[in-house]
């Protein structure tokens, strides 16, 4: 379980440090490559740089919801980042606001 929160930390750190440079070589690329103004030997350097940032390990896909408590994989709720069994508990010692117990 250790394993893969620190699996995770890498990937958000990578993503993290990736659409910083995506976004620096974006923005180059409009701006300046694209009017022409740079050699071509320059233009394709950029143009290999910007492929090379767009790898599958660095994707926002790749990171994963999880419970910021349990660290548990599945079933964490989006709004507040925890699983659906510690929502349980905080939901039956009543610390989540707004909730109650479904009654028929």
């Amino acid at each position: 379980m250790l394993s893969a929160k620190i699996k995770d930390i890498k990937i958000r750190k990578k993503v993290y440090t990736t659409e910083v440079q995506k976004n620096v070589l974006k923005f180059l690329f409009i701006n300046i490559i694209s009017n022409n103004t740079l050699s071509a030997n320059v233009q394709s350097k950029a143009r290999f740089l910007l492929s090379k940032l767009l790898s599958r390990s660095s994707s926002k896909i790749r990171i994963t919801r999880r419970c910021v408590f349990t660290n548990r994989g599945r079933v964490s709720n989006r709004k507040l980042g925890i699983s659906r069994i510690l929502l349980r508990e905080l939901l039956k010692a009543g610390i989540v606001p707004g909730y109650s117990k479904a009654v028929w």
